[in-house]
């Protein structure tokens, strides 16, 4: 045991290329100035070694931008059949019925399989994974806002322009933008720190993603068996975590009605229409992004989550009262349903370092929280957001102000079972070529 205030460096076995000043990759800073500090909240590679700085900034533009690109496609593709039934589709295909939410069920069938679980290739250190994953979702609602922007001057300008209506065109753009994004994935992913063989990394940088795995706590991978899924089913983790997400990602339908709320009125035109709901998205970007920066700067996620979710309720009671609310409050309810999405990535990100030690049981539950929510969302809008009761949807709301409560029931009973964890879980050490690696106590010292 080393006496307090002295400093034990641990060298891998392939002499990474980490500051020996400090086993997190920082360069060792006696006294951080206020600068110092600010920068380390803006952006965390700032302060650390210059080797990793170069690491973390390959990662960034490869894996980040392709994240980020395919989610904000995944969007534009998901939102252009809400902006083009509005637009024209309704009555040109003669859409009667519940056939639109067959639409988007259909839709959400073939993409749940991806989205958030990207989380589980993302190897970040506690204050870097929070702000990514956000940039990731962010990413997605920038999507939503130009689908409504681009399908209001496509309805303007391209209406009717070689025999096809501008909703028509809505969906050629989309796969004409989709495209180049697909074909830069198959360059820009690495696959694994533990199996990568991509040609952007050097070995010393692969061999640097391994050693920042075990770091951050991560377990190294471990192959799928039934002995691993046995394990994993009797943890609460798996059972509690996809409760949560589940009620949270069908809770929220209920922002992404504007435009038929709208329509309804008949006192804006299909432009306005399009482009009045992409506000909710501004605003998800807006807070995503600060939940984020918030959540990774004072190392908090719980609360965070509980904040999206009671301004959500807020929002959700009043769309579920409806008769008597101000149309101006039901305005202001819709975009305050933009506080809620933002938290997904927050509490995945505390699903990823809750589950760091077990890395079969963190792409497990990853995986299937996504797969389960989505699976749930793509037949209970069917039920309780039938188009034929727009845009009052008293059992859609009702529905989404019970799930918003459970959620927050959920969450409770995960912050809890997370605190009685950490009073019997010991410091995590992680060896490897003969090397220990320990967390360090409160006061500095090493086991």
């Amino acid at each position: 045991m080393k006496a307090q205030g002295e400093e034990t460096v641990a060298v891998s076995a392939s002499e990474l290329p980490v500051s020996p000043s400090s086993t997190d990759g920082r360069v060792a800073v006696e006294k951080k100035t206020f600068l110092q500090k600010f920068k380390g909240i803006v952006w965390d590679t700032l302060e650390r070694s210059p080797e990793e700085r170069r690491f973390l900034a390959k990662i960034d533009f490869f894996i980040l931008t392709w994240a980020g690109l395919t989610y904000f496609s995944k969007n534009l593709n998901t939102n252009n059949v809400s902006n083009a039934y509005v637009s024209g589709m309704k009555e040109e295909l003669q859409v009667v019925g519940n056939e639109y939410q067959t639409f988007t069920t259909m839709w959400t069938m073939w993409v749940w399989r991806k989205g958030r679980s990207i989380l589980q290739y993302i190897q970040s250190s506690a204050d870097e994974l929070a702000k990514r994953a956000c940039i990731f979702f962010a990413s997605a609602f920038v999507g939503s806002m130009f689908s409504g922007y681009l399908q209001a001057a496509l309805y303007t300008g391209m209406d009717g322009v070689g025999g096809l209506s501008g909703w028509r065109w809505l969906f050629v753009f989309d796969g004409v933008i989709t495209l180049p994004m697909a074909l830069w994935g198959y360059y820009a992913l690495p696959d694994l720190p533990s199996t990568t063989r991509v040609r952007w990394l050097k070995p010393e940088e692969k061999a640097l993603a391994l050693d920042r795995m075990k770091r951050a706590g991560k377990q190294l991978e471990e192959p799928f068996t039934m002995q691993g899924l046995k394990r994993i089913l009797k943890k609460w983790h798996f059972w509690v975590y996809t409760a949560y997400y589940t009620f949270f990602i069908c809770s929220e339908n209920i922002g992404s009605y504007m435009n038929l709320w709208l329509k309804s009125l008949d006192r804006y035109p299909v432009s306005e229409i399009n482009t009045y709901p992409t506000v909710i998205s501004a605003i998800t970007i807006v807070t995503t992004l600060s939940y984020g920066w918030v959540s990774d700067s004072l190392q908090v996620r719980a609360p965070i989550v509980y904040f999206s979710l009671a301004v959500c309720l807020f929002a959700a009671i009043n769309l579920a009262v409806w008769d008597g609310v101000p149309f101006g409050l039901k305005w202001a309810s819709f975009y305050l349903t933009g506080f809620a999405q933002g938290s997904g990535p927050v509490f995945l990100t505390m699903v990823n370092e809750e589950c760091a030690g077990d890395s079969l049981e963190r792409k497990f539950i990853l995986g299937t929280t996504n797969t389960v929510a989505y699976a749930f969302n793509a037949w209970i809008p069917l039920l309780t957001y039938d188009t034929i009761y727009a845009p009052r949807f008293l059992v859609g709301n009702t529905t989404t102000v019970c799930l918003i409560v459970f959620a927050a029931l959920t969450l409770t009973l995960a912050v809890v079972l997370q605190q009685r964890d950490a009073v019997s879980k010991p410091p995590p050490r992680h060896e490897e070529a003969g090397e220990v690696f320990a967390e360090k106590g409160n006061d500095g010292s090493r086991a």
